[in-house]
């Protein structure tokens, strides 16, 4: 096999993923990178304030994009923006109640589906090829 092949599967099995994990949360009326931004303002909030720029760096994506974003979901009823004493021209992301629902609900689903990927590898295999995958990320981190 020649070494460049691997990065054509890489590719593939990138993309499936995303198609099943958009479908996956298109259940919930979501699209797998806004069920991303559902899991990442739950799973942070509760330490610090989330604000657009922290979605815009964390998801290396536009501030138009990440508006976008945010204006969907707060159109939805999943997440609202409240300003903060110290800089009213800024506004933190915060979940509703609707929104923390829809999260529970679609991380569910989401973890089953990459335990179901995983299910036939023994912990040695996740373990080699997580460090494995790990490495090339760092390769492309340098170049």
């Amino acid at each position: 096999m020649d070494r460049i092949e691997i990065f054509a599967i890489v590719h593939k099995l990138d993309n499936q993923i995303k198609r099943k994990l958009d479908k996956v949360a298109l259940k919930h009326d979501l699209t797998g990178i806004q069920a991303f931004f559902l899991k990442y303002v739950y799973d942070n909030s509760s330490n610090k304030d989330i604000f657009q720029r922290d979605l815009e760096k964390i998801f290396d994506i536009r501030r138009s994009s990440v508006s976008t974003m945010i204006s969907s979901l707060e159109k939805k009823g999943y997440i609202k923006r409240e300003s903060i004493p110290t800089d009213k021209r800024i506004n933190k992301i915060v979940l509703t109640e609707a929104g923390l629902k829809t999260h529970k609900e679609v991380d569910s689903d989401v973890k089953k589906y990459k335990e179901s990927l995983l299910k036939d590898f023994s912990d040695e295999e996740i373990e080699l090829l997580y460090g494995l995958l790990e490495k090339i990320s760092e390769k492309t981190r340098e170049n």
